[in-house]
């Protein structure tokens, strides 16, 4: 009964790994393009597609290869070589014909630790590598967020533009039916269709915008800037329409600069960087130390043994030997090794250092950038509500002819302007706050 137990135990384990295995070697589901994306969409297609992370998958593949050649110092050499000459001596009364083939092995036996500092200077750099490619994963995401975000801006401003016209166009219909009945007079068409005609260029200049921003986003994405594709409708921006406020980051400059202390890759990046020069000038020292190393060779003298047919034995041969290397003279190579890895040790460092700085100085640059683009939002909200007032109020005492139209053309202008900012200072802020995410090492 135990042993049936044990049985249908390990069955149903084996079960699910395979489903297990089953599962992660499935293909990540492939999205549509004719549908509308979403941000973290974008993101996974600029992730899978876009050349700087295809070149930052291949940086890594190349330092693991180095790290297992470095790995591969531990073992011995083995090479076969073949030889055939041809010369004019007399062999039987024709040329000489000379076939050989032989086996080489090489072995070092002692080398001072060189082998070793080589692979652990192969690890850092592998380690710096990938720490790079989680530098250039987050500048893509921030630049694909950017261009997603600038998309949302151009279409909303588009919106904005053609209501905007349709008004002007309406006014401008609604000023000449008043010229013909007598109640307004042509100064106030010509005022109106000045008023049209900025609408119209405003529209323009958006909708080229918005052409721009939709061949940018797929570039950022690895794609062809012609594909054209459209993003989902931001709940986020519709969301702040209705409630007028929008969700802060609660957090001080210290905390931020200290959580991007913590978390930027750049840093670990770094700190393997001077690991890998320490490593290049203790290789540098060590270089000047003597090399022993261990040596096989077999050879097989091919061409008399196929004319004599004999024992076998008679027409092979091994060695084995051991040699040990070392530089008495080099013109003081060795020695400007030394000092060119000592200044390139100290340039590390100095770099590492000098990092620190600037992180905090972007990250202190972020924040209050955020912070702006905050204020920024509220103010934008303010300046809507009080523009639409005063638009129904003047647009009311127009209606009771206590207002000219010059003055409800003013009004519309004025409450354009007001949509207009609301619409950029939002999307500002948005694409702040994925900045200060940016900078703090956190955005994903």
């Amino acid at each position: 009964m135990l042993r049936w137990k044990i049985g249908l135990t390990l069955i149903l384990i084996t079960i699910q790994t395979l489903t297990i295995l089953s599962v992660c070697a499935q293909e990540p589901e492939e999205i549509d393009l004719t549908q509308p994306l979403t941000l973290e969409q974008c993101i996974q297609l600029g992730l899978e597609n876009a050349t700087s992370m295809r070149n930052a998958r291949l940086s890594l593949a190349i330092q693991e290869l180095r790290v297992k050649n470095a790995r591969a110092g531990y073992f011995p050499s083995i090479s076969s070589s073949g030889q055939y000459r041809f010369n004019d001596r007399l062999d039987f009364g024709f040329e000489q014909q000379n076939y050989d083939l032989g086996l080489t092995g090489q072995y070092t036996i002692w080398d001072n630790g060189q082998r070793e500092v080589s692979f652990a200077q192969s690890k850092e750099g592998l380690i710096a590598t990938t720490n790079r490619n989680e530098g250039i994963k987050q500048n893509l995401i921030l630049q694909v967020t950017q261009g997603y975000y600038n998309l949302l801006k151009d279409t909303e401003l588009v919106k904005v533009s053609e209501d905007v016209l349709a008004r002007s166009i309406e006014n401008t219909d609604q000023t000449i039916a008043l010229k013909e009945a007598g109640v307004l007079i042509p100064a106030d068409i010509a005022t109106a269709r000045v008023r049209q005609a900025n609408n119209e260029l405003s529209l323009l200049n958006n909708r080229n915008a918005l052409q721009i921003s939709q061949a940018t986003l797929p570039r950022l994405m690895g794609l062809d800037p012609g594909l054209l594709i459209t993003v989902a409708v931001d709940e986020s921006f519709q969301q702040y329409l209705e409630r007028g406020t929008i969700e802060k980051i609660e957090i001080t400059v210290e905390e931020a600069i200290q959580t991007a202390l913590d978390n930027r890759p750049e840093f670990k990046e770094t700190e393997a960087q001077v690991k890998q020069q320490e490593w290049s000038l203790t290789l540098s020292k060590l270089q000047r130390w003597p090399r022993l190393s261990a040596n096989a060779n077999y050879n097989v003298f091919l061409d008399d043994y196929l004319r004599d047919r004999q024992n076998f034995s008679d027409y092979r041969s091994w060695s084995v030997g051991a040699s040990l290397n070392f530089t008495l003279f080099d013109g003081g190579v060795l020695g400007n090794r030394i000092k060119e890895r000592n200044m390139q040790l100290e340039q590390a460092r100095e770099n590492a250092s000098d990092l620190e700085r600037n992180v905090a100085l972007g990250v202190r640059q972020s924040y209050l950038n955020l912070k702006r683009s905050e204020t920024a939002v509220e103010i934008s909200n303010t300046q809507v509500v009080n523009a639409q007032l005063s638009l129904d109020v003047i647009q009311g005492r127009y209606k009771v002819g206590k207002a000219i139209l010059l003055e409800v053309l003013d009004a519309q202008t004025s409450y354009a302007q007001a949509l207009t900012n609301q619409v950029n200072a939002f999307y500002d802020y948005k694409i702040a706050r994925a900045r200060l995410l940016d900078a703090m090492g956190v955005l994903q």
